[in-house]
């Protein structure tokens, strides 16, 4: 397993392109893990967390974000929870034709290729903080 996105206290909003993933184009599958130490404890504090994948022009700049994975809204209850997500490359996708959403996916996972560069989204709301860290273990195809 290797750590996407470290374990941190947050309290806004955020995201980042994950950079030491490796090789994605080899990736044909992942398991990918919220793991949340410590949530908020005031009713209305929340947490969305989504892995969404970049759509590149030819020259490889990005001209869109697309979620493909949405965990679970954590609720701001004060305790631990882990929630795993599963994606594999080579299945069909759920959904051949989507509009491109940003932040708005349900909680789930669209199955189907993805873009090679990926990047963690989170949206924090209220007014507490919520420590996660973000874990995958990414199974590669045989070359």
């Amino acid at each position: 397993m290797q750590e996407l996105l470290g374990s941190a206290a947050r309290t806004t909003t955020g995201a980042v392109e994950v950079a030491n993933v490796g090789n994605l184009d080899l990736v044909e599958s992942a398991v990918v893990i919220l793991d949340v130490t410590a949530a908020a404890t005031l009713a209305g504090d929340t947490l969305n967390l989504r892995i969404q994948s970049a759509i590149d022009d030819a020259a490889g700049a990005i001209i869109g974000w697309d979620d493909f994975i949405s965990f679970t809204q954590v609720l701001g209850n004060g305790g631990a929870k882990r929630f795993a997500a599963q994606w594999r490359r080579d299945t069909l996708p759920e959904q051949e034709l989507h509009p491109v959403v940003v932040d708005t996916l349900a909680a789930g996972v669209m199955q189907g290729p993805v873009g090679k560069r990926w990047r963690l989204s989170w949206v924090i709301a209220g007014t507490g903080s919520f420590t996660f860290r973000v874990l995958a273990a990414l199974i590669s195809r045989r070359v």
